[in-house]
């Protein structure tokens, strides 16, 4: 039987772990291997955590700054004349959030920007635009207005054209983060620089137009645009009357809404509560919990999402207890 004195001293032994023979750690790192049981950072954890935040650009400043841009770019100079809508956050050059991109793009009467494809899936929405501007997508010319969605799926040759007398102003969305994160990145030129229309299509598949966006929205309030030859983008036109509110819980999906006509309200962290008008862009990316509310009678919004990309990766159901 043990006495008293020796239970004591059992409880204060400590038991010493074995330590790693030295040089150990270094010659696994000689050799790019790394210990599992001692990470310097974890490498999971309970619930996502976004690197990107909401933010907001105006199509007012982007517009003004793309004016005065005109000065000094031309199609000849640049791929394309447009502002990237860059994410905030420390180191970041490019995204607008984990998976897309969106850009203010100018083409001027009589400019046309010359074609070229690659990997990324892509879409553009019209701001403003007048008669005779149109996109070629492999060879189909497509007349554009505004309000209009158009789609250019990946590998396919595209090019813009302005033949009219006002100066076209869109949005293009472009899944270019998450091809390049995926190491999958092609690109060429068209060999003739502007592609050469074969076919003109003003009714083509691939163009959405503002009548059938604005009706579909006003009826079903969320209206799914037959989009699946994008495969990883998801667009939606969004239907809201004067005092609804849509709230979202947090998801998955990073989302880019673009108000298309009245005026809106989001309230999303850390922003608190910040109102959008016509061309006006929010990048809501994932897990960040928001609400739409309408200011006017009757408000219009296109959503872009990478919900395609998550459900094909059978990420889009995953939900926490």
């Amino acid at each position: 039987m043990q006495t008293n004195e020796q239970e004591t001293a059992m409880s204060h032994t400590v038991t010493q772990a074995p330590t790693a023979p030295e040089g150990y750690f270094d010659d696994l790192q000689a050799r790019a291997l790394s210990p599992g049981w001692a990470k310097k950072t974890p490498q999971m954890w309970p619930a996502p955590r976004p690197r990107f935040v909401p933010a907001v650009w105006r199509y007012a400043d982007a517009r003004a700054a793309l004016d005065a841009a005109c000065a000094f770019v031309s199609p000849e100079q640049a791929e394309r004349r447009n502002l990237i809508m860059v994410d905030p956050i420390a180191d970041n050059i490019y995204p607008t959030c984990r998976n897309l991109v969106a850009a203010y793009q100018l083409v001027l009467p009589g400019e046309t920007a010359r074609s070229h494809r690659h990997s990324p899936n892509a879409l553009r929405l019209i701001l403003d635009a007048g008669e005779r501007t149109f996109t070629i997508v492999n060879g189909v010319q497509i007349d554009v207005a505004p309000g209009d969605v158009v789609l250019t799926p990946s590998w396919h040759w595209h090019g813009h054209s302005n033949f009219g007398d006002e100066p076209a102003f869109w949005i293009d969305f472009l899944d270019v983060p998450l091809v390049q994160n995926l190491e999958c990145m092609f690109f060429e030129d068209h060999p003739q620089r502007n592609e050469p229309v074969t076919s003109h299509e003003p009714d083509s598949p691939m163009r959405h137009k503002r009548a059938d966006l604005e009706r579909g929205a006003r009826e079903h309030g969320t209206f799914d645009l037959a989009a699946e030859c994008l495969k990883t983008i998801g667009v939606q036109s969004i239907g809201l009357a004067r005092g609804s509110r849509k709230e979202a819980r947090p998801r998955i999906d990073n989302n880019l809404y673009t108000v298309m006509n009245g005026r809106v309200r989001f309230t999303v962290e850390p922003l608190g509560a910040v109102e959008l008008t016509r061309g006006d862009v929010i990048a809501i990316p994932c897990w960040h919990a928001f609400a739409i509310e309408s200011l006017s009678e009757q408000a219009q919004l296109i959503r872009v999402s990478d919900e395609p990309a998550m459900r094909a990766l059978g990420f889009r159901d995953v939900t926490l207890p």
